[in-house]
């Protein structure tokens, strides 16, 4: 859920649209009608495509397609992200679904207002959501955890938890400045490189699952990954930050 501070400002923006247009000859009615054609619809629709596409990366992780996703390490490394994402994509959707719904509905509108408001104290800054996702992750890929989801029924309990590290990330995510989550990836792209390194140069074989040629495959991808989110991040972010005027700047804070 988002801060108050960014709720208001959304209410704002969308309450100066639509009397912007009023005066254009749009009777109140009419005004309404635009703004569920021109903003509920879309966040509608936003909504329908990330739980439509959470529900398949899970229902998918049944099929055959689950087993190939545990063939090596690496293709391991994809199948957890892809819980991440899933948890990630339906914590969004739902959030959306109850944003148009507030709008719409008094009840709605003021339990929304609660759960801003305890979600503003509760995810100051994002730090808890993060550090305990962060911290539920590590726990699963430590080695002798890591061995015992891979080769037991415990994988199952694995799977449930990093689903709900991405709903962890979205919420951590909305206590964040626009700024802070264009350079979260960066962030993220860091703890990967990191990662990598140890996969790479660690002369063990850290997981005893998997051969060792596929720990330093997974760590020279881990590094790979790191490089592309640098490279493709980096320089979004130093435009949004050196590139626009102070007021967009103001904007985004």
């Amino acid at each position: 859920m988002g801060s108050p501070t960014a709720t208001v400002k959304e209410t704002k923006r969308r309450t100066e649209e639509i009397e912007r247009i009023v005066p254009l000859g749009l009777t109140p009615n009419e005004a309404k009608g635009w703004y569920l054609r021109a903003v509920s619809m879309p966040w509608l629709l936003r909504a329908i495509v990330a739980i439509g596409a959470s529900s398949v990366i899970i229902f998918s992780m049944i099929t055959p397609l689950g087993a190939y996703l545990e063939s090596t390490l690496t293709l391991n490394m994809v199948h957890g992200f892809l819980y991440i994402a899933a948890g990630f994509l339906l914590s969004y959707g739902v959030d959306s679904l109850v944003f148009v719904a507030s709008a719409f509905h008094g009840k709605i509108a003021e339990m929304y207002r609660h759960l801003l408001t305890a979600n503003s104290v509760l995810n100051k800054w994002g730090i808890a959501p993060f550090t305990a996702a962060s911290l539920l992750t590590a726990y699963w890929y430590l080695p002798a955890n890591f061995d015992t989801a891979v080769s037991a029924m415990v994988h199952i309990e694995m799977h449930v938890t990093l689903f709900v590290v991405g709903c962890l990330v979205f919420g951590g995510s909305r206590g964040l400045t626009k700024r802070a989550r264009q350079l979260a990836p960066i962030v993220v792209g860091k703890a990967m490189g990191l990662y990598g390194a140890i996969l790479l140069l660690t002369p063990t074989n850290i997981y005893s699952v998997y051969p060792a040629p596929q720990q330093a495959e997974a760590g020279v991808v881990m590094e790979v990954l790191m490089l592309v989110l640098d490279l493709t991040v980096l320089p979004i972010w130093l435009y949004n930050y050196f590139g626009r005027s102070p007021v967009s700047l103001e904007r985004q804070s």
